[in-house]
């Protein structure tokens, strides 16, 4: 009876450590996941570590037009990244003459992120302007203002052209 209870709690202890060991617990993080998560994820990936150029558009179109969600879905996941933007680093602020170094810095990037967010809402090929998109509203910017950050995006990007032909190029390719 010692020995059937001892190996018992042996073979639990050695059970709970496995299930609790960081490979058991990458392994669960990598499944369960649904298109929507997956969209996110990538999206907020792009826009965090990748250059915002044609590459990353065409990839994000190209992932968006094979998750097969809808535009309501996708508008979904744009409004909640906009929100987890908001909630981290705050909202658009314009005038940012009053901040220090780093406040300045972090206000340049919710600004970047911003426009990169807004000018994917802007691409008719990623979401539809029927959607239910509202994230001029979660980061508390005009529509002057907006206008100005998309502008400004596209000129960091530096390559409007190749961008629009990429677009075009995914159209076609489409059909």
């Amino acid at each position: 009876m010692a020995y059937a209870g001892l190996t018992f709690i042996i073979t639990f202890v050695k059970t709970l450590r496995k299930s609790n060991s960081p490979k058991a617990k990458r392994h669960k993080l990598q499944i369960g996941f649904g298109m929507e998560e997956i969209l996110r994820k990538y999206i907020r990936h792009a826009m965090n570590e990748k250059p915002f150029n044609p590459d990353m558009l065409a990839d994000l179109i190209q992932l968006r037009k094979a998750s097969m969600l809808n535009d309501a879905q996708v508008a979904k996941i744009l409004n909640e990244i906009s929100r987890r933007i908001v909630r981290d680093k705050g909202p658009v602020v314009m005038d940012i003459s009053r901040y220090s170094e780093k406040g300045f810095k972090r206000k340049l990037v919710v600004q970047a992120l911003f426009g990169k967010i807004f000018y994917l809402y802007e691409l008719p090929e990623f979401c539809s302007r029927e959607s239910s998109l509202i994230i001029k509203e979660i980061f508390g910017v005009t529509d002057e203002d907006a206008v100005t950050l998309l502008t400004h995006t596209l000129s960091e990007a530096r390559d409007v052209d190749s961008i629009q032909k990429m677009v075009v190029i995914s159209d076609s390719e489409q059909s």
